[in-house]
C-alpha cells in the first residue's frame, strides 16, 4: 500500500473502489465476508448505525457472488473462493430518498424491482402477479429460470420506511411495516431458489414475519464474530492507513470517534475518521452533523429517561436486539441507532444476559447532551453558542464568570418550557438542565455519584481542578450561618471524601435556586478543603 492512498468519502461502490487501479485506501473486510458466503445456503442480518459502511458491505457481497474476480486481487478472500461459480444477484436499496407516505414506501419497492428486470433483461409486464410481495417472488423463480442458478438477494436499509414515516405518524409506519412485510414475505416462499440472503438495517422490528420460519435470518448484530464486520478496528487505523495518523493524538481521536462495542474489539465510526482525516485531523462532530433520524427527537420528547441515566442502564438481551413499533423504547432505540453502545455484559444465570449502557465517544456525549438541553430549555443551538464561555470559565478557574454564564443561560430559557415540563421537583429540573449544559459544552461531568453517605449532585473534573456541586431550591440564605444549605451538606455527608487522594485541588459550590425567578438565588464557593 502506498503511504497516501485516496480516501474513500462517498464511494458506496466495491467496484468504483477497486477498479480499475486499487488508488482508494480499503480496509480488507473480506475475511468476514468469506465466513458468511462459503456456506451452500444461508440468511443474515445485521443492525448498525447509518454511515457504518452496511452499502459497501452489500456492495462487496454483490460484485463476490457475480464472479468478479478481479476486484478481490490481494485481499484474503481472493485463493479461497471458488470463481467458476457465479449467481443472480437481487439488489434492493431502500436507502435513496426520504420516505413521507405509503405510497413513496411502495414506489422505492416497485422501482427496485424494475431495476432488477431492466438489469437482468426481464420484461417488467412479464411479472404478472399482483402485490409487490407476489410480483417479488415471481422475479425471483424467473431468475432462477433464466440462469439455471439459485439466487443471491440483498437488502440494505430495510427498515428506513419505517423510521421516516415513524417521526410523523405512528399509524403510517405501523402501515409502512406491514408493506414491508408482504413485500420481504416472498424470501421464505421462493427458499428453494435462494442461495444466499443479506438484509441491513438500524433497527430489527419485534414481529415482522421474515425473522421466523423456515429461513430464519440468523442475526449476527452482536455474534463477537463479526463484530469488526463495520466500522475500523484500532490495529486497522495503525496498519492500513499509512502515514495519515502521523503527528495525530491517537488518544484523542479514540476518546471522539471509538468506542462502538458488539462484542468484540471496539471499533471507529468510519465516516468519521475518514472527513477527519480529510479535514486534515480537525475534530469535529462529522457523523452527528450528517444528519439523525427525524424520530430521535420525536422519542426524546416523551423523557422516557433522564440524561444522566444513559450511562448507567442495564437492559435485558431481548430488550436490546429487537424493537417494538406499538411500544418504542428510548434506550433500545438509541442503542441501534449508535447512540449508545455496550459497556459491559453481565451474566445472569440461568436468565441469560443482561447489558450496561454506555455513551460511546466524546462526539455523542457532547451532541447528544445538546440535543436533551434544547428539549429541556426550549434553546437552541444559537443561544447555546454565547454559553460557551463557562467552559473557559471553569479550566481557566473563574467561577465569577462561570456564575454569569449559567445566569445568562437560565435567564434565556422561554417561560413556556417550564411549564410544559410539567415541573414538579424543581431540584432535579436545575440539576438535569445543569448536567446536559456542561456535557454539551464538552466538560468532563458525572452526577449522583454515589458515596458511602449519599449521592453527589454533580462532579466537573478539570486537569487541575475537581469540583463537587450540591443543588438547592428556594433554600434560605445563610443569616448569621457561615455557608448555606448545600456547602452544609457537602461537609456533612463529606461528598469530597473519595477525591481527597487525588491530588487536583477540591472545589464545592452551592447553586441555590430560586423557584419564582427561575435562575440562581445565590451562589457560593468553599475552597477550604
Amino acid at each position: 500500500m502506498s503511504q497516501r492512498q485516496a480516501l474513500p468519502i462517498g464511494i458506496q461502490t466495491f467496484e468504483r473502489l477497486r477498479f480499475p487501479k486499487d488508488d482508494f485506501l480499503y480496509v480488507d473486510k473480506t475475511k468476514y465476508i468469506y465466513e458468511m458466503a462459503k456456506l451452500s445456503i444461508g440468511y443474515y442480518f445485521l443492525s448498525r448505525p447509518r454511515r457504518f459502511g452496511k452499502s459497501m458491505l452489500c456492495s462487496t457481497f454483490e460484485a463476490l457472488f457475480e464472479g468478479k474476480q478481479e476486484l478481490f486481487e490481494g485481499l484474503y478472500i481472493h485463493d479461497k473462493w471458488d470463481w467458476s461459480q457465479s449467481y443472480p444477484v437481487i439488489r434492493i436499496d431502500l436507502s435513496g430518498i426520504n420516505y413521507e407516505n405509503l405510497e413513496s414506501v411502495k414506489d422505492q419497492l416497485g422501482n427496485s424491482l424494475l431495476r432488477t428486470c431492466l438489469k437482468h433483461n426481464i420484461p417488467f409486464e412479464d411479472l404478472k402477479q399482483k402485490g409487490l410481495g407476489p410480483k417479488f417472488g415471481e422475479l425471483i423463480e424467473k431468475l432462477h429460470q433464466k440462469y439455471e442458478s439459485k439466487i443471491v438477494i440483498l437488502i440494505d436499509e430495510y427498515d428506513k420506511p419505517v423510521q421516516d414515516t415513524l417521526s410523523s405518524d405512528d399509524q403510517l409506519a405501523s402501515k409502512s411495516l406491514d408493506v414491508l412485510r408482504g413485500f420481504y414475505s416472498a424470501i421464505k416462499a421462493s427458499d428453494q431458489y435462494i442461495r444466499f440472503c443479506f438484509m441491513t438495517g438500524i433497527t430489527k422490528f419485534t414481529g415482522v414475519g421474515l425473522f421466523s420460519g423456515a429461513n430464519n435470518f440468523n442475526d449476527i448484530t452482536l455474534d463477537s464474530r463479526y463484530a469488526s464486520i463495520c466500522g475500523f478496528t484500532q490495529n486497522e487505523l495503525e496498519t492500513c492507513f499509512g502515514n495519515y495518523f502521523d503527528n495525530v493524538d491517537m488518544e484523542e481521536v479514540k476518546a471522539w470517534y471509538n468506542g462502538y462495542n458488539y462484542l468484540g474489539d471496539k471499533v471507529y465510526n468510519p465516516f468519521d475518521i475518514l472527513l477527519f482525516l480529510d479535514r486534515g485531523a480537525d475534530f469535529d462532530n462529522y457523523w452527528w452533523d450528517s444528519g439523525q433520524p427525524a424520530f430521535i427527537t420525536k422519542i426524546f420528547s416523551k423523557g422516557e429517561v433522564t440524561p444522566y441515566q444513559l450511562s448507567n442502564l442495564v437492559l435485558p438481551s431481548e430488550e436490546l436486539k429487537q424493537f417494538d413499533l406499538n411500544n418504542l423504547n428510548l434506550v433500545s432505540l438509541l442503542w441501534q441507532a449508535g447512540y449508545l453502545t455496550i459497556a459491559e455484559r453481565i451474566k445472569i444465570p440461568m436468565r441469560g444476559y443482561r447489558y450496561r449502557m454506555a455513551i460511546p465517544n466524546n462526539e455523542i456525549q457532547v451532541s447528544l447532551n445538546r440535543l436533551f438541553l434544547m428539549d429541556l430549555t426550549g434553546l437552541r443551538q444559537s443561544s447555546q453558542h454565547q454559553n460557551y464561555k463557562a467552559f473557559d470559565a471553569i479550566y481557566d478557574h473563574q467561577l465569577g464568570d462561570f456564575e454569569k454564564a449559567i445566569r445568562a443561560m437560565f435567564s434565556a430559557i422561554p417561560y413556556n418550557n417550564y411549564v410544559q415540563n410539567n415541573i414538579d421537583k424543581f431540584e432535579g429540573y436545575y440539576a438535569s438542565v445543569m448536567y446536559v449544559y456542561l456535557m454539551a459544552l464538552g466538560l468532563k461531568t458525572h452526577t449522583e455519584e454515589a458515596t458511602s453517605h449519599g449521592r453527589i449532585d454533580l462532579v466537573m473534573e478539570t486537569p487541575t481542578h475537581i469540583y463537587v456541586v450540591e443543588f438547592k431550591v428556594n433554600a434560605p440564605k445563610p443569616e448569621g450561618k457561615e455557608k448555606g444549605e448545600a456547602i452544609q451538606q457537602i461537609h456533612e455527608k463529606k461528598y469530597y471524601a473519595p477525591y481527597l487522594n487525588d491530588g487536583r485541588k477540591i472545589i464545592l459550590i452551592g447553586m441555590h435556586f430560586n423557584e419564582a425567578e427561575r435562575n440562581l438565588d445565590w451562589f457560593e464557593v468553599d475552597d477550604t478543603i
